[in-house]
């Protein structure tokens, strides 16, 4: 049926179309010969006579819709059709064929292609109205860069330039590419802003090239014009200046800058000289002149220790862009203005090559210093739905060297699947079985808290510090957990694509009061692994994690993720226990107050590549893998520090916590699948199907295994030379729809290989049960 509508609407969309007008269904580029290197994606992009879209790669929905709307009555309906969802015809114009074949051409010349011949034929089938067009591309020999001459008349400049050709985009050898010569003016640009040379432009950049047809090679000579500035005395005449480097002459910084007062309302300021002093006596202090009204609010040291650039340095554009991120991130600023005054040279002086002096001024727009906030929100844990609210107060300026004071009070219903037999159901609010509410207080400073000098960590880091703690109340009908916590630890940004987050104390205490029938439980299932994970534990631990993203908002790239998180825990506590010569308990571990510490090790990587053919379509790729070792005084993971599967956001074809481990299977056991190893692959299409509604192909595989021999859970360990018979396997498909703000989730997979199923059936693809699971944002 589907089959017969789709060709249906097919057929409709060529069979009211006149005499002699075709529908352009098929639009291709080959070549006359093997592409040389051409970019075919680059000449399929010149061309204007692009089919119609499909929908699913199957039907001309958007097509279909227009002429639909075409055949009925003048109406809202139609009309929203016609502009909102439908697309007009692409009806061949064999003018527009032409034009598209000459922008080829003029493309093929500015990649170096020159000489090149684009034609196109059309094979038109008659009966369907249908028009099937090709491009035939015939590109000729390119002409490649022979030598390169720098000719720059400028002595200073020349040395500049030639300083940084090892990182110059068009080489000795390379074909001629216009594109690429731009991107190497802009290349230079931004090398000389970078290095005193203030009011530089891309324009002052050109090339001239001198090529021979014969041997299909060009001299390439980069030149840098000097500045021209009309004469004074004589109108029409110019007279021409060398490009002069500038440095940084007064730093003016106003930090109460306030739009809505000006003229008549104008409040006058105060000023400040903040100076700051180098590590070296030998050197002056850098001098920055600080306007405020009434009172400054906030240390003026912060201000200085923000911006970038100082007195007495050249400038440079990486300085100021840096400047404005950093008072981006200072939450009690919400606008930033830099600008630069250069002041009039001496009459005599002929600015040839000679240092200037340029002005800077800062100016600053406070942004409200306390903010309260009430959220409400629906959760998704693993499947388990719920709802949850908070009540937040921020203060921007706690200490007055912008540090963020967060107190959070948070309160939460769910109903979570019952895991354990005998659970008793009538400690419920309507449908909800699980209760949770809480506090957090967390204060965030913009720098390192450490007692070494700030000025000896590299000044592009962007470094932040966090004291945070909260306690946290969870009820149950069958338990009631109440859990502490302590976190210090730094993050700081070691350029634009690398993270570091490093937590040198995070201390948690979790203390869990079974009912009597629930431990009754716990010894009938007589599983310590399980049994541990409802045992009052004490977690100190040392964590890292390096984050490297190479994303770059601003353009349609492929990019890479990485995240490596390294954890230890419970060292400090054996060592202090050993120091002290403490006893061990009946069960042989070490206490801390009277609950036992965890002590383990544990390694995790997420990888993701990122194929991106357009803004709304890409291939995701995503690996992952992770390990963790109990020791010294644990003899499994902490029931939070263990490797889980299934879920909204891997291995959909699973319930959360319900893979694994290993080829284990339950046999009527229902609790929360734990492992000490994990291992995930996924990849995923996702495409555009009409504005906010997306669609995303993917597939998953992986599973969690022991890292030792377990009786209570059978072929969970992890062998070299079986796991991957373990593996699990499911596909799908995803519903997105993307409203920018607020990303809705809803995933359909199946399983391909289940490893719980005996050897030789584990493959199920035949069985046909979906499984479905709501999210919110991606998945990775």
């Amino acid at each position: 049926m589907i089959i017969i509508l789709l060709a249906m609407a097919s057929c409709s969309n060529t069979k009211h179309l006149p005499e002699n007008r075709y529908l352009v269904t098929q639009s291709r580029i080959r070549f006359a010969e093997k592409n040389p290197g051409v970019d075919a994606a680059e000449l399929a992009g010149l061309n204007r006579q692009k089919p119609n879209k499909r929908f699913l790669g199957l039907m001309r929905f958007k097509l279909w819709a227009y002429n639909w709307s075409q055949r009925q009555r003048e109406s809202k309906f139609s009309r929203w059709l016609e502009n909102k969802v439908g697309e007009r015809p692409v009806i061949l114009d064999t003018f527009d064929v032409r034009r598209s074949c000459g922008e080829m051409i003029k493309y093929l010349d500015n990649t170096g292609y020159f000489h090149s011949g684009v034609d196109f034929e059309v094979t038109y089938k008659e009966r369907k109205k249908r028009a099937h067009l090709s491009y035939i591309a015939d590109p000729a020999k390119p002409y490649r860069i022979r030598k390169i001459f720098y000719g720059i008349d400028d002595p200073e400049l020349y040395e500049w330039v030639m300083r940084d050709t090892a990182n110059a985009l068009v080489r000795k050898g390379s074909i001629y590419n216009i594109y690429k010569l731009d991107d190497e003016r802009e290349r230079i640009t931004q090398y000389l802003n970078n290095n005193g040379y203030f009011g530089f432009v891309k324009d002052y950049v050109f090339f001239e090239v001198d090529s021979a047809y014969n041997s299909r090679e060009m001299e390439l000579f980069v030149k840098v014009r000097n500045i021209r500035r009309p004469h004074p005395d004589s109108a029409g005449k110019f007279i021409e200046e060398r490009h002069a480097r500038y440095k940084i002459n007064q730093v003016v910084v106003n930090a109460d800058f306030e739009p809505s007062q000006s003229g008549a309302d104008r409040v006058a300021y105060d000023t400040l000289v903040q100076k700051i002093f180098g590590n070296s006596q030998e050197i002056p202090a850098s001098q920055y002149s600080i306007l405020y009204r009434d009172k400054l609010r906030i240390n003026p040291k912060v201000l200085t220790h923000n911006i970038m650039f100082e007195e007495g340095n050249y400038f440079n554009q990486r300085d100021v862009d840096e400047t404005y991120k950093r008072f981006g991130y200072l939450n009690i600023y919400k606008y930033a203005n830099i600008s630069f005054a250069t002041p009039k040279p001496p009459d005599n002086d002929t600015a040839s090559g000679i240092v200037r002096k340029i002005d800077s001024r800062v100016v600053l727009q406070r942004a409200p210093v306390n903010q309260y906030s009430i959220e409400f929100e629906g959760t998704n844990s693993g499947g388990d739905l719920g709802i949850g609210g908070n009540i937040t107060y921020r203060n921007r300026n706690i200490f007055r060297n912008g540090e963020i004071l967060q107190l959070k009070l948070r309160g939460a219903m769910e109903a979570q699947r019952t895991n354990i037999e005998g659970e008793d159901q009538q400690q419920q609010f309507l449908f909800f079985n699980t209760f949770e509410w809480g506090a957090e207080a967390q204060i965030t400073f913009p720098r390192f808290l450490m007692p070494v000098r700030i000025d000896r960590f590299p000044k592009y880091f962007r470094p932040e510090t966090t004291i945070s703690t909260g306690f946290n109340y969870r009820r149950r009908s069958t338990y009631n957990r109440y859990v502490i916590n302590f976190i210090f630890g730094y993050k700081w940004r070691e350029s634009d694509y690398k993270t570091h987050i490093i937590q040198p104390f995070n201390l948690s205490s979790v203390k869990i009061l079974p009912t009597s029938d629930f431990l009754e439980d716990l010894e009938n299932i007589n599983d310590p692994r399980l049994r541990n994970q409802y045992t009052d534990h004490l977690i100190l631990a040392l964590q890292y994690s390096f984050i490297y993203n190479n994303q770059d908002i601003k353009k349609v790239r492929d990019f890479i993720y990485l995240k490596a998180d390294v954890e230890t825990a419970g060292n400090v506590f054996h060592l202090f226990s050993n120091m002290r010569g403490s006893e061990k308990d009946s069960a042989g571990n070490y206490n801390i107050a009277g609950i036992q510490y965890a002590q383990y090790a544990r390694l995790a990587l997420d990888f993701r590549y990122y194929w991106v053919f357009s803004k709304l379509q890409q291939i995701v790729f995503r690996a992952s893998a992770g390990m963790g070792l109990p020791y010294g005084n644990s003899d499994v993971l902490p029931f939070e520090k263990g490797f889980y599967l299934g879920g909204s956001n891997g291995m959909r074809a699973w319930f959360f916590r319900d893979l694994g481990p290993g080829g284990f299977s339950d046999a009527g056991k229902d609790f929360d699948k734990m492992g000490n190893i994990m291992l995930e692959t996924n990849i995923e299409y996702r495409f555009p199907v009409y504005e906010f509604f997306r669609l995303a192909l993917f597939t998953d595989a992986g599973n969690v295994w022991l890292t030792h021999e377990d009786k209570n859970l059978p072929n969970g360990e992890f062998k070299p030379d079986t796991f991957y018979k373990q593996l699990a396997w499911d596909a799908g498909i995803g519903l997105r729809f993307d409203f920018n703000f607020f990303i809705f989730r809803l995933d359909f997979a199946t399983r391909l290989r289940d490893p719980s199923k005996p050897e030789g059936q584990r493959w199920v693809a035949d069985k046909g049960i979906w499984f479905w699971n709501l999210g919110i944002g991606y998945p990775f």
